[in-house]
């Protein structure tokens, strides 16, 4: 099945207004809800607009706080509230995988890719 640009638009869109904030993990956080969780503090996420292929990106860096210092940082989780909520997934992370010294830890870039084959 292939679908069309006009539909991964329409769900992508959803997508993104469903996902208001994003949480790190520290290790595979899977498909249960909070595993993993750092204690820096979700983050309200603000997306750049929808692709025509149904690709949608932060449209600003996220900074995250409160995480333990020099700890591993492995994926951002996405959340429909700033605490409780429904998990909604995750996204493995590349590059610097480790909060500083100060517990701090930026995500500069995210793209969350729509696509059918």
């Amino acid at each position: 099945m292939t679908l069309l640009d006009d539909i991964l638009v329409i769900g992508a869109t959803r997508m993104r207004t469903a996902i208001t904030h994003i949480a790190l993990s520290t290790a595979d956080p899977g498909t249960t809800t909070g595993i993993n969780q750092s204690s820096a503090a979700r983050q309200p996420a603000n997306w750049a607009a929808v692709t025509a292929g149904g690709d949608f990106s932060l449209s600003a860096a996220l900074n995250f706080t409160g995480g333990a210092l020099g700890g591993a940082v492995h994926s951002a989780c996405f959340w429909n509230a700033l605490t409780a909520g429904t998990f909604y997934g995750s996204q493995p992370l590349t590059g610097d995988l480790f909060f500083n010294g100060a517990g701090e830890y930026t995500i500069t870039a995210l793209t969350v890719n729509g696509s059918s084959t």
